[in-house]
């Protein structure tokens, strides 16, 4: 079996790693894997640069100009079609394909016409909206009725003129159900109910876990971290900067800071030199951790800590909060989108969304709880290894299908 994956990114980045793993799983298991994409990491064996750098430039001004992102790239798409042509491909499974390099109801109608066999998997909102990853943050609905009178107009990717989004969204449909062998995958139970509330409530939807690579996150002697690190006995609460110093957070990031003292301090991970700078006048109360590339490096990290606080509004399932229940590490996180769906008893605790007194008991409370078999339920939840391999059933099936 010969599958392509499309992706925005391969080898870095939460959707390029999936893509990545995927591709590896199908390698090891006698398959062909094939690559496309925008970026990568470094070269590979069957990989497919879509377009270049003006194209990439001049699909962004466009999309921000008109406000129709996946609707340029036409000469790059058409080549990259071609090259479908060669490697004749029995599935393409399209994962990110919002990152201004590909014309999407171009590929769309190839794959119909042509009959692939093909797999899209929700990593989050944007194949039944109108234009928009996520929109939780706003509260809107838009998506069940049609869209139209975007809230999130002026998100990313911003449009300065129009507000295309209701046309959008019936191609997404028209082009979608035109393509005869069609699997959707939701990443999250989340996903693949909020899918079915809108445009794809016809189609089938399955729901497949990501996973990560336990042979990475794992434990390692978290006192001998603390002692390297000079924190000796100190609790320690992670969390990741980009979700902390967000302007939604910022009770809760002010009332968690006024509770840290001599024995306990706050950790955050990927800060900005703007960030960093911020956080200087909270002194050693808050240890400021810049953006790690590494994942062994990062792995380490959680291993320090004694819980990892995911303050979290908008995500379909996120990655950061398997890899510290692998490595050992409770996740404390908002009743919000999927994030809860990671936490299983023995590994974490979820409080309402925005409720700052629930957050602040739960972070006294995992004080006091044995954790003691997190790590074994994260690995045997989310091994890589075990959760892609479902993707070989979703293959054949999607090949099956009459």
């Amino acid at each position: 079996m010969r599958v392509m994956q499309i992706n925005a990114t391969y080898g870095y980045g939460s959707t390029g790693l999936i893509t990545e793993d995927i591709g590896n799983m199908l390698a090891y298991s006698g398959n062909e894997a094939y690559f496309a994409y925008q970026t990568s990491s470094r070269k590979i064996e069957n990989g497919y640069v879509i377009g270049n750098r003006f194209d990439w430039k001049a699909h962004a001004i466009l999309c921000r100009l008109l406000g129709k992102q996946g609707y340029y790239s036409f000469s790059a798409t058409k080549q990259f079609l071609k090259y479908l042509d060669k490697i004749k491909p029995d599935v393409v499974h399209l994962h990110n394909l919002h990152s201004n390099y590909i014309h999407l109801n171009l590929l769309l109608s190839y794959l119909a016409k042509n009959d692939i066999a093909t797999v899209i998997t929700l990593h989050d909102c944007w194949f039944f909206t109108g234009k928009c990853f996520h929109y939780v943050d706003v509260g809107c609905d838009r998506f069940i009725q049609g869209c139209g009178e975007c809230p999130k107009k002026k998100a990313p990717p911003a449009s300065l003129l129009f507000d295309p989004s209701a046309g959008v969204l019936q191609d997404r449909y028209h082009y979608l159900s035109a393509i005869p062998r069609l699997k959707m995958v939701g990443c999250s139970q989340w996903i693949a109910n909020e899918a079915k509330k809108g445009i794809l409530q016809e189609f089938d939807i399955s729901v497949l876990s990501n996973g990560v690579d336990t042979k990475v996150f794992k434990p390692y002697d978290r006192q001998a971290l603390k002692t390297k690190h000079g924190l000796g006995s100190k609790y320690i609460i992670m969390g990741m900067a980009n979700k902390w110093l967000l302007p939604s957070n910022k009770e809760a990031f002010e009332k968690i800071v006024q509770m840290l003292d001599a024995d306990i301090c706050l950790m955050l991970v990927g800060c900005t030199q703007e960030q960093m700078r911020f956080l200087e006048e909270f002194g050693e109360r808050v240890i400021r951790v810049g953006f790690i590339g590494d994942r062994q490096a990062l792995a380490r990290y959680y291993n320090m800590a004694d819980v990892f606080v995911n303050l979290t509004h908008a995500d379909t399932l996120p990655t950061v909060n398997m890899e510290s229940i692998c490595c050992g590490t409770p996740v404390i996180t908002y009743d919000s989108c999927g994030s809860p769906e990671l936490i299983h008893d023995g590994c974490g605790l979820v409080v309402p969304e925005n409720d700052v007194d629930s957050l602040l008991s739960a972070i006294n409370l995992a004080r006091k709880t044995d954790f003691s078999s997190c790590a074994q339920i994260g690995c045997s939840l989310f091994d890589k290894n075990i959760c892609y391999e479902s993707y070989l059933k979703v293959y054949h099936g999607v090949l099956n299908k009459s």
